[in-house]
């Protein structure tokens, strides 16, 4: 694909999803050349580092040729110092700092997390927007250009058919099915029976089979089944379908990777299930768990799916470092919305709401993302879980009564059991996004909370607090396993049975289906976070990849020493 319609820019500010969909192809290597030729200066924010990460952690096959594509797109750029790391990461701050720049255009691709935040969030900008497909490419000027003319696709028709697909046959154990791909697997045993079908073991290894009960797969689940397939993304950790099953001919299921361990919502569920389960864990245990869950949900947003119904019963967790998250047929992808959601975890802007009728933005998760980081941090409790509050949680979510305050000045309304000293000893950075998410109503970016949670994890590998207290999952308690967990203590570092106690048990999940809200949940300007503003992420190395880099403190000069030890450490 010819390049020349980049050669009358000065600069270019270049989205990861360029890498992500096209390193590896000529229009990748074309634009290198480009970039060469015409000698430009090429500006990407603090988040193309980070998304890089949440990439390479998962470990698909699809994408084995990104880290390549990173390690080229640096050794043409670093030597020459035109690779320039704005130290940002939320979307508008990020195109504040580079839309005045001399003859800049930006590049990304049309269904990137970046330009679904530009449509979103709308930030002004004049200068031109480039975005590239299969198809080629189109210029858009400026952010009017690109509301006015970019046109994403409508929710798929067959989200309105409230019919079911001919199922009049019944598989069971010892039964035998096959793949879209014409392989032949036999159902050996069943793991597990649900409101939509069943789970069974096959006799391929690693591979399980779920079968619907009848009058479970609309056309819109079979048709984003077959669409999940086609994907093929094969991410450590991601239960995502791999193959289509059929019984005598007649669609009934499909294939997927076999996760292991309890759900989240068993073992975050107070003191006694995390002692219980995990008695050797740390505070760094919750959060390495919280930074792979964030990783995952990142990584589906990068491949256009949205999760939708997020809650800690989809998700498996057998140590801090292996975590399945299951469940994945309700996924919104592409145009085929996800038909469901917990209204625990749903942004109560859409309470209320037939989830089958619209399609889902980034910014409707974003509440689910920041319920998910609280759960996690907080050993499975709701934020709007209080003491000498209303009736129902229902009340104490529509007035946000969020029992947290900045200065602690009161711990009157939060719950007994240790979870204010959980608040006080959260770095400065995340209790103030946590307020002013559920005390104000703003809303912050899965990449926020990841570079937020990151610093926390440097804090914590740094030993950076003094008290050893802010190291326990549960600071300043001294809670023990149970009796029937100690008999059970093969391996401490796995999960294990118990019979839960009564502590913990004064909040539980509601499930009595969607409700409406009459006053209007206020979204509030975006806040001045402690510690965000061009805050560095430091030495922090990354799982499994080597060193990174510290960060300079200059938002827009050349940042070689970012990039060159990124490289360094990833690549070599």
């Amino acid at each position: 694909m010819a390049m020349d319609v980049l050669g009358k820019y000065r600069s270019l500010v270049v989205d990861h999803s360029v890498i992500l969909e096209f390193g590896g192809s000529m229009l990748f290597t074309d634009l290198l050349d480009s970039v060469s030729t015409y000698d430009q200066d090429i500006y990407v924010s603090k988040a193309f580092k980070l998304l890089h990460y949440c990439v390479l952690h998962q470990a698909d096959d699809r994408n084995s040729y990104v880290a390549l594509a990173m390690k080229e797109f640096c050794g043409v750029l670093l030597p020459k110092k035109k690779l320039h790391s704005v130290q940002t990461v939320e979307t508008c701050d990020f195109i504040n700092s580079v839309k005045d720049l001399p003859e800049v255009a930006i590049l990304a691709t049309p269904n990137s997390v970046f330009v679904k935040r530009l449509l979103e969030k709308k930030p002004g900008f004049a200068c031109d927007i480039i975005l590239f497909s299969q198809q080629g490419y189109t210029v858009y000027e400026g952010l009017s250009g690109l509301v006015q003319e970019y046109k994403p696709k409508p929710i798929s028709h067959l989200a309105s058919l409230n019919k079911y697909l001919e199922n009049t046959v019944y598989c069971n154990v010892g039964d035998y099915v096959n793949t879209g791909s014409d392989k032949r697997l036999e159902l050996t045993k069943r793991i597990s029976n649900g409101a939509e079908g069943m789970v069974f073991n096959t006799d391929a290894p690693g591979v399980v089979a779920k079968i619907y009960h009848k009058n479970v797969i609309t056309p819109l689940r079979w048709s984003k089944l077959t669409k999940m397939v086609s994907m093929g993304i094969k991410s450590v950790g991601i239960c995502w379908p791999q193959d289509l099953l059929f019984y005598k001919g007649i669609p009934v299921g499909y294939t997927m990777m076999l996760g292991k361990g309890k759900t989240l919502g068993t073992v975050f569920d107070g003191p006694d299930a995390m002692v219980n389960n995990f008695p050797k864990w740390k505070r760094d245990d919750v959060v390495d768990t919280l930074l792979d869950l964030l990783e995952k949900y990142i990584y589906l947003h990068l491949n256009n799916i949205v999760a939708g119904d997020i809650q800690l019963k989809n998700a498996l967790l057998y140590s801090s470092g292996s975590i399945y998250l299951i469940d994945m047929d309700s996924c919104q992808v592409d145009n085929m919305p996800c038909p469901v959601g917990t209204e625990d975890f749903t942004d109560p802007r859409l309470w209320g709401k037939d989830f089958s009728s619209f399609l889902r933005r980034l910014e409707d998760e974003d509440y689910s993302i920041a319920m998910l980081v609280f759960s996690i941090l907080f050993c499975g409790l709701h934020p709007y879980a209080t003491r000498k509050g209303a009736e129902t949680l229902r009340e104490e979510i529509i007035k946000m009564n969020f029992p947290y305050t900045l200065d602690n000045s009161s711990d009157e309304h939060i719950p007994r059991g240790g979870y204010n000293h959980i608040w006080e000893y959260l770095p400065d950075q995340i209790r103030t996004m946590l307020y002013h998410v559920f005390k104000e109503g703003y809303r912050y970016e899965a990449i926020e909370w990841y570079d937020a949670v990151l610093a926390y994890k440097e804090q914590l590998s740094a030993r950076e607090f003094e008290d050893e207290e802010a190291y326990k999952v549960f600071p300043k308690m001294d809670y023990h396993m149970s009796a029937e967990a100690v008999a059970d203590n093969s391996d401490l570092n796995k999960p294990k049975s118990y019979t839960k106690t009564p502590f913990g048990s004064y909040i539980g999940n509601n499930n009595n289906g969607g409700f409406g809200v009459d006053k209007g949940l206020l979204t509030a300007d975006k806040p001045n976070v402690a510690g965000s503003s061009g805050r560095s992420s430091g030495a922090f190395v990354p799982r499994q990849q080597g060193t990174a880099a510290s960060v300079a403190d200059d938002k827009k000069k050349d940042n070689p020493g970012l990039f060159g030890k990124f490289k360094r450490g990833l690549f070599n």
